[in-house]
C-alpha cells in the first residue's frame, strides 16, 4: 500500500541493513563496491518525534549513508526530509534508499549542490530503465555516474538555440528605432532568462494559479504554461506585465489565468525583473519595458519544448513520475552549464547563426566544440569542490591566525587542531579528502564557542570570481559556505543564512554581460530553493507567509574587463591626480558605505539604487581619464591604441580624443590606391603608398574627416574595399562600458579594497588562449601593466591579476594550463607565484574537461613572500587520461624550496628511488655540451610546392610517425627532388641535411630519437633536429643516440621537464632538451656501446622492412634489452656485475659498417640484399657468443633493480 496516513509511521524506523542483500542494489552492493570501509551506524531525529538508525561510512573514497526500509511503511518525503536533515548536521556526501520490497533505488548527493537519482522498475521501462540500471552498474566505478546530466545538457542546448535566434529576430521597438544584432540577441537572452526563471517559480509554488476566493490550486507547470501560451494571444505583453509590473512591483494584482482563475505573482525584486535601457543604432537609449516588440515569434514552440523537461529548482525535490513521462531533469546547474556552450558556440559562429542553417558537419563540429569548452561542468565538480573547499579554508585560517596574534580567539580553541598542510600532518587527512574545516569541526562539534567563533569569521570572507562566468565556482563557494555555517548552526533557518552568503560573501566580474546575469540568476534561484512556500491545496494565498524579496546583487556581480583598470588605491599617475587622494578617497569610502546600506535595506528603494549607479558612472568616469592618463611603457613614452573608425562621427571623436600631435589618421586600400585617391589624399596632405596612406599630427575640422570619408564612398561601391584607422593615446572614452570597460576593482567593490586590502579568496577558471582585440592588446603586452609576458596569454594576465586583488595574506585558487608547471615560454608567472606565494595544494587534473585535448592543474596557495620551507600536499585525478574520473587522490608532497631550485612545478611527490636518480643526474652533463649547432625544426613543405613536389633522390621524413626509436617506417619516407623546391623551402631542407639526431614529437612518456650520422634525409617540420659533435669526448654519434633512446632519458624529459604531462604531442624543442643528463663513459664503453646500436638499428630496420621468420624480431629485442642495460647501468652504479656485461661485449664485439649499409638502404637504389646479409650473420655470430644464461641474467638484474623499476613505473603509469 501507498503511506498516506502520516501519523502511524513508526516512531523509530531502523533502516540498516537487515536481508542478506542479494536482490538488487542494496548494502552488499555498495560494500562490494568498497563504499563502506569501516562502518558504523548512528540515529538521527529527521521529523518531529520521529527518528532513523542508519549505517554510515566516512572512511573510504566517499561520505556515505545507507538506508533500507519498504517505501509504503513511511510517507513519500520521508527520504528527502531524512537527506536535508543530515546534510545540515553532518558532512555526509551521499544517501543511498533501498527498498527491498520492491528493489527501488533513490540516492541523493548533498554536496557540491543536491542532486537526486531514483530508479522504480514499477514505473521506470523501456530505455529509461535501461539507461537507469546501467548507471547503476556503474556505481563501482564511480558513484557520481548517477547524476551526469550531459545528455540533458546537449539536447536542451540544440532546440534552445534555434528558439533563440527566432526570437532575436523577432524583435523590434514600438517607436520604429533598430537594434543591433548584439542588442537582439541580448535582449532575447534576457528574455529567455526571465522565462526560465519564471518556471521555477511556478515549480516552486511562488507564483502559483489562485481562484476568485484566493484559494491556491498548485498545477504541474507544463500545464500552467500550457494554459497561459493558449490563454494570451500576446504572450510577450503577458510576459511583460508579470516581469515588470508585478514581480518589479509591490502594488500589484494577479495576472488573469483561465476562466475564472487567476496567477499569484508576488513582488521578489531582486533586480532581475527592472527593464533594462536599449540602445538602438543611432544611439538613442529606450527603455525596455516600454518600447520592445515580439513579432511573430512562435511562442507555443518555445513553450511545448521546455514543457519536455522536469523542472527541478532543488535537486533534492522531484518524485518517480516526474521522470518517467520527461527527456530529463533541468535544474538551476544545468542552465548554467548550457550558457556556457552558448558563449562558447557563439564565438565560433557568430551571433546570428542559427543551427538549422549550419551543414550537419558544421553543426556536429560546433556542438562537440560546444562541449569541449564546458566539459568540466560534466564531470568538474569534484575539481570545483576541491578547489573551493581548500581555499576557503585558507581564507578562514588566516582570519584566526590574525586573532590569535592578537590573544582574540575562543579560549577553547587549540592552536594545535587547525590543519595546515605539510609533510608533518596526518597524510589520511588528505587520504579521505577531509579539509580543514572537516577536521576542526570533528574536534570541536560539541563545543558552541568554537562553532559560533568559526560562524562570525566564515561570514567575513569575501571571495571572488574574476572570471565568473555562469557562476560555477559562486556556486561552489555558496555551497560550501552554506554546509560549513549549517555545522556551526544546525537551527538557523536555511533561507537566512543563504541570503546572508550571496550578499555578503559571494562576489565575480565578467567581460560578458550575458554571463553576469546568468550568475545572479542562479544565485538567486539557490536563495529561493530554501524559501519556505506554502503551497496547500484550498488555503488562501494571502494567509501563507509573504515571499521575501530577493536581495539585489547587482554590486556584488559586475560586468567588466577584469584585466584592465585600477587594483588598488595608491597614487597611480603624476603628481596631482591620484586614487589615494583625499577627495577620491572620500569618494569611494562613502560610495561603498551606501552601497552597503542599500544592500541591507529589507525593502530598498528603487530611486536610491539609479542614484548610486549615477554615482558610480561619474566615478568611473574620472577613473577611466585616469587610468588613460598613466598608460605609458617603461621608458614613460605613452602607449598608443589602433582605433578601427566605420563613419565621420567616429571619426571625429577618436581624433579629439587625445592630442593630435601624436595621432595619426591611416587610410588602407587593401587593392591599392587608385591615382585617383591617391592624388586626393596627398592633396589632403597625406603621405601616401601602395596600400596605405597616413596623416601625421592631423588638423582636421569635422567637414575636413567628412570630406574624406565622403571621397572614398563615392569612389568605392564596397566599404570593405577601404578602412579607416586612428593611431592615438589612449582616452578615458576607451574605458567605458561600451568600449574596453575597464573594471576599476576599488570602485567596483570599494569596501573589499578600502577596508581590507582586497580580497580574502579569489577563484576561477580562469580563460586560457582567449582572444584579445587590437585595441586592448598594447595594454595587455605592456611590461608597466604586466611583468609576466612570456606566454602572452590571458590566463598569465589573469594569474598576475589575482595576485594583486587579494590581500596581502589572501588565498588564491586557479585551475590553468598545465604548460604554467614546465613550459618555458610560461617560466615568468611560474616564478613569480613560486617566489611570492605559499603553495598549499596542487591537483594534477589532467585530461579533466570532457572533449578537451588539454591538461590542467588546480593550484591553491597564499600570498608571502617566506616560501623556504612550505611542502604542499600533492593530489592528482584517479585517471589523469580520463576525462570522468577526476576524484582527487592523494600521493604525497612537495618541496616549494626543490620548485624554486628547478623553475618547475612539481606534480608528482619524489620517492627515495626518485631521490636517488635525481642525485646521479648531478655527475652528468647537460645534452647542449654536444650540440654543434642549436637543435631546429625541419621544414614545412606547404601550398604550391607540396602540390608541385616531384620525385628525386633525396629521401625526406614526411611524416614524424615514421620515426621508431630504432628504424625508420619506409612508409613515411618520400624521395624528392629538392631543386623543386621554393628558394626558401629548399634552404630548409638542404639546412636539415648534415650529421645530427632527430628528435620524434612526445607522445606518451617515451623519447624517440633517430640517427642520420652522415645527413642522407631531409626531414619534416615536426621533427626536431639536433647537430652534434662528439669529437673532444669519448662519445661517438651512434653512443651518444643509444644514450639518449634509453628509458633514463625518458624518465628524466617525462618526470623532470614535462611533469608527466599526458599530452596528445610535445615538439621536443631546444628548451625541453637541453639539460638532458649525458653520464660519464669511457672510450672503451663507447666503442662497445656504439656498436650495440648499429646492431640494434641495423636489426629493427631489417625487421622493419621484411617482416624476416628466421629470429631476427627475437634478435632485435635482445639488443634494444642490451643496449639499455647498458646505459643505464652508465647513470648508475646499479650492480658490481654490470662491469662483467661490459667486459664480456669488449671481448666479443665485431664492428659492422652499418652507415655504409644505411645508405645504400636509403638511396634510390636497389635494395642491398647481399650487404644486409653479410651484416646479419657477423650480428648473429656477436649474439652466439654472448647469449649466454649468464648475460640474461646481467640484463635481467638491471631490469628488475630498484631504480629501473622506478624508472619503468614513470613512464607506465
Amino acid at each position: 500500500m501507498t503511506m498516506t496516513d502520516t501519523t502511524n509511521y513508526p516512531r523509530t524506523l531502523d533502516a540498516t541493513p537487515q536481508g542478506d542483500g542479494t536482490d538488487g542494489y542494496g548494502y552488499e552492493y555498495l560494500a562490494n563496491a568498497g563504499y563502506f570501509e569501516e562502518p558504523t551506524s548512528d540515529t538521527l531525529t529527521y521529523d518531529s518525534n520521529h527518528d532513523v538508525k542508519y549505517r554510515f561510512s566516512i572512511e573510504g573514497s566517499v561520505r556515505i549513508a545507507y538506508f533500507e526500509f519498504p517505501m509504503d511503511d513511511v510517507p513519500q518525503d520521508t527520504p528527502k526530509k531524512i537527506a536535508q536533515e543530515l546534510k545540515r548536521r553532518t558532512r555526509l556526501q551521499y544517501f543511498w534508499f533501498f527498498d527491498p520490497k520492491t528493489n527501488r533505488v533513490q540516492v541523493f548527493r548533498a554536496s557540491r549542490g543536491n542532486f537526486q537519482f531514483i530508479y522504480n522498475p514499477d514505473i521506470h521501462t523501456g530505455t529509461t530503465a535501461e539507461s537507469k540500471l546501467d548507471k547503476l552498474e556503474q556505481v563501482s566505478e564511480d558513484i557520481n555516474v548517477l547524476f551526469d546530466y550531459k545528455d540533458v545538457v546537449d539536447r536542451f542546448y540544440r532546440e534552445l538555440w534555434d528558439h533563440r535566434s527566432d526570437l532575436a529576430s523577432s524583435l523590434t521597438t514600438e517607436s520604429g528605432y533598430t537594434l543591433s544584432k548584439q542588442e537582439e540577441l541580448l535582449s532575447a537572452q534576457r528574455i529567455i532568462d526571465r522565462l526560465i526563471f519564471l518556471y521555477f517559480l511556478v515549480e516552486r509554488g511562488v507564483v502559483i494559479p489562485v481562484n476568485d476566493s484566493k484559494e491556491m490550486v498548485p498545477g504541474k507547470t507544463d500545464r500552467v504554461f500550457n494554459t497561459l501560451v493558449d490563454e494570451h494571444d500576446d504572450f510577450w505583453t503577458l510576459l511583460r506585465t508579470v516581469f515588470f509590473d508585478r514581480l518589479n512591483s509591490r502594488d500589484a494584482d494577479d495576472v488573469k489565468f483561465t476562466g475564472s482563475y487567476w496567477l499569484n505573482v508576488p513582488y521578489l525584486n531582486g533586480g532581475l525583473f527592472q527593464p533594462e535601457d536599449l540602445t538602438t543604432t543611432d544611439g538613442t537609449t529606450v527603455s525596455e519595458g516600454e518600447e520592445l516588440v515580439v513579432e511573430d515569434f512562435d511562442w507555443e514552440a518555445l513553450i511545448s519544448e521546455l514543457n519536455e523537461y522536469n523542472w527541478l529548482l532543488d535537486g533534492l525535490e522531484g518524485t518517480d513520475e516526474d521522470e518517467s513521462d520527461t527527456v530529463g531533469n533541468l535544474t538551476p546547474a544545468v542552465l548554467g552549464y548550457i550558457y556556457e556552450k552558448f558563449v562558447i558556440s557563439v564565438s565560433k559562429v557568430g551571433d546570428d547563426v542559427r543551427l538549422s542553417d549550419l551543414d550537419p558537419s558544421e553543426r556536429n563540429d560546433l556542438l562537440s566544440e560546444g562541449n569541449s569548452e564546458v566539459g568540466a561542468y560534466y564531470t568538474g565538480e569534484d575539481i570545483t569542490d576541491f578547489k573551493a573547499r581548500r581555499a576557503l579554508w585558507e581564507g578562514l585560517l588566516e582570519k584566526i591566525d590574525e586573532d590569535l596574534n592578537e590573544g582574540k580567539e575562543p579560549r577553547a580553541l587549540n592552536p594545535d587542531d587547525l590543519y595546515r598542510p605539510g609533510e608533518n600532518q596526518i597524510e589520511s587527512i588528505e587520504s579521505d579528502q577531509k579539509d580543514g574545516f572537516d577536521v576542526l569541526y570533528e574536534e570541536y562539534e560539541t563545543s558552541p564557542e568554537v562553532l559560533e567563533y568559526l560562524d562570525s569569521k566564515l561570514q567575513e570572507l569575501k571571495v571572488c570570481d574574476p572570471a565568473v562566468g555562469s557562476g560555477s565556482f559562486a556556486l561552489a563557494v555558496a555551497n560550501t559556505l552554506f554546509e560549513w555555517r549549517s555545522m556551526c548552526r544546525p537551527n538557523t533557518d536555511e533561507y537566512v543564512l543563504r541570503r546572508q552568503i550571496i550578499a555578503q560573501n559571494i562576489f565575480g566580474v565578467d567581460i560578458l554581460e550575458g554571463a553576469t546575469e546568468i550568475c545572479k540568476l542562479r544565485l538567486w534561484l539557490w536563495l529561493i530553493s530554501a524559501t519556505p512556500v506554502d503551497t496547500t491545496e484550498g488555503a488562501t494565498v494571502d494567509e501563507r507567509d509573504e515571499i521575501p524579496p530577493l536581495p539585489d546583487i547587482t554590486f556584488n556581480i559586475r560586468t567588466g574587463n577584469s584585466l584592465l583598470g585600477f587594483t588598488e588605491t595608491a597614487a597611480v599617475t603624476g603628481e596631482q591626480h591620484t586614487l589615494g587622494s583625499s577627495t577620491m578617497e572620500d569618494q569611494l569610502r562613502q560610495y561603498g558605505e551606501d552601497v552597503r546600506d542599500y544592500r541591507e535595506s529589507s525593502d530598498p528603494e528603487k530611486e536610491t539604487k539609479r542614484d548610486l549607479e549615477r554615482r558610480h558612472d561619474d566615478l568611473k568616469e574620472d577613473l577611466d581619464e585616469w587610468y588613460a592618463g598613466a598608460q605609458s611603457d617603461s621608458n614613460n613614452n605613452r602607449l598608443t591604441m589602433a582605433d578601427h573608425v566605420d563613419d565621420v562621427s567616429a571619426a571625429w571623436d577618436s581624433l579629439n580624443a587625445a592630442p593630435q600631435s601624436s595621432t595619426t589618421l591611416s587610410i588602407k586600400i587593401p587593392d591599392g590606391i587608385p591615382e585617383s585617391i591617391d592624388g586626393y589624399l596627398e592633396s589632403q596632405g597625406f603621405t601616401t603608398y601602395k596600400y596605405k596612406a597616413r596623416l601625421d599630427s592631423p588638423a582636421l575640422n569635422k567637414q575636413g574627416v567628412e570630406k574624406i570619408f565622403n571621397q572614398l564612398r563615392e569612389h568605392f561601391s564596397d566599404p570593405d574595399d577601404w578602412s579607416v584607422l586612428i593611431e592615438r593615446e589612449y582616452a578615458g572614452q576607451d574605458f567605458r562600458e561600451d568600449k574596453l570597460d575597464a573594471c576599476h576593482w576599488p570602485l567596483e567593490f570599494p569596501l573589499v579594497f578600502m577596508k581590507y586590502g582586497g580580497f580574502d579568496v579569489i577563484i576561477s577558471n580562469p580563460p586560457y588562449g582567449a582572444s584579445i582585440g587590437t585595441e586592448e592588446e598594447p595594454l595587455l603586452k605592456s611590461d608597466v601593466n604586466y611583468e609576466c609576458q612570456g606566454a602572452s596569454d590571458s590566463c598569465e594576465w589573469f594569474y598576475e591579476r589575482a595576485l594583486d586583488l587579494v590581500h596581502k595574506q589572501g588565498a588564491i585558487s586557479y585551475i590553468v594550463n598545465k604548460s604554467i608547471a614546465f613550459y618555458s615560454s610560461w617560466s615568468d608567472i611560474r616564478r613569480k607565484i613560486i617566489s611570492e606565494t605559499e603553495f598549499k595544494h596542487i591537483y594534477n587534473v589532467g585530461l579533466g574537461f570532457v572533449g578537451v585535448d588539454l591538461e590542467t592543474v588546480a593550484i591553491i596557495h597564499t600570498l608571502d613572500e617566506d616560501t623556504t620551507n612550505q611542502t604542499p600536499t600533492v593530489h592528482r585525478s584517479r585517471d589523469l587520461r580520463s576525462t570522468t574520473a577526476n576524484q582527487p587522490e592523494f600521493v604525497g608532497w612537495a618541496s616549494q624550496s626543490a620548485m624554486k631550485e628547478s623553475e618547475t612545478i612539481i606534480l608528482h611527490p619524489f620517492t627515495e628511488e626518485d631521490d636517488r636518480i635525481v642525485s646521479d643526474f648531478e655527475s652528468c652533463t647537460d645534452f647542449t655540451e654536444y650540440w654543434h649547432q642549436r637543435p631546429f625544426r625541419g621544414v614545412y613543405i606547404l601550398g604550391d610546392d607540396q602540390k608541385n613536389i616531384v620525385e628525386g633522390e633525396t629521401p625526406f621524413i614526411d611524416d614524424n610517425p615514421a620515426l621508431q626509436r630504432y628504424h625508420l617506417d619506409s612508409d613515411g619516407v618520400r624521395y624528392i627532388d629538392l631543386d623543386n623546391l621554393t628558394e626558401s623551402n629548399r634552404k630548409s631542407a638542404e639546412k636539415t641535411r648534415q650529421p645530427r639526431l632527430l628528435f620524434k614529437v612526445l607522445r606518451g612518456s617515451r623519447v624517440v630519437v633517430y640517427m642520420d650520422e652522415t645527413g642522407r634525409f631531409a626531414s619534416t617540420g615536426d621533427i626536431v633536429n639536433a647537430p652534434v659533435e662528439t669529437t673532444d669526448s669519448p662519445y661517438t654519434m651512434s653512443s651518444l643516440f643509444a644514450v639518449l633512446n634509453c628509458p633514463v632519458v625518458s624518465y628524466y624529459v617525462h618526470r623532470m621537464v614535462y611533469n608527466e604531462s599526458t599530452e596528445t604531442a610535445r615538439n621536443l624543442d631546444a628548451p625541453y632538451i637541453e639539460n638532458i643528463p649525458i653520464p660519464p663513459i669511457s672510450d672503451e664503453r663507447s666503442e662497445t656501446l656504439s656498436a650495440v646500436a648499429n646492431y640494434t638499428l641495423f636489426l629493427n630496420q631489417y625487421c622493419s622492412d621484411s617482416s624476416p621468420e628466421n629470429g631476427a624480431n627475437e634478435l632485435a629485442e635482445f639488443f634494444v634489452r642490451l643496449a639499455d642495460a647498458l646505459t643505464t647501468s652508465l647513470y648508475f652504479d646499479l650492480q658490481d656485475d654490470t662491469a662483467e656485461m661490459w667486459d664480456t661485449l669488449e671481448g666479443n664485439i665485431q664492428n659492422i659498417n652499418y652507415t655504409q649499409w644505411a645508405d645504400d638502404r636509403f638511396s634510390t637504389g636497389p635494395y642491398p640484399e647481399a650487404e644486409t646479409e653479410r651484416i646479419y650473420d657477423i650480428v648473429m655470430g656477436v649474439y652466439s657468443s654472448i647469449n649466454t644464461s649468464k648475460m640474461r641474467n646481467l640484463i635481467s638484474d638491471v631490469e628488475n633493480s630498484p631504480i629501473a623499476r622506478r624508472i619503468d613505473e614513470v613512464l607506465n603509469r
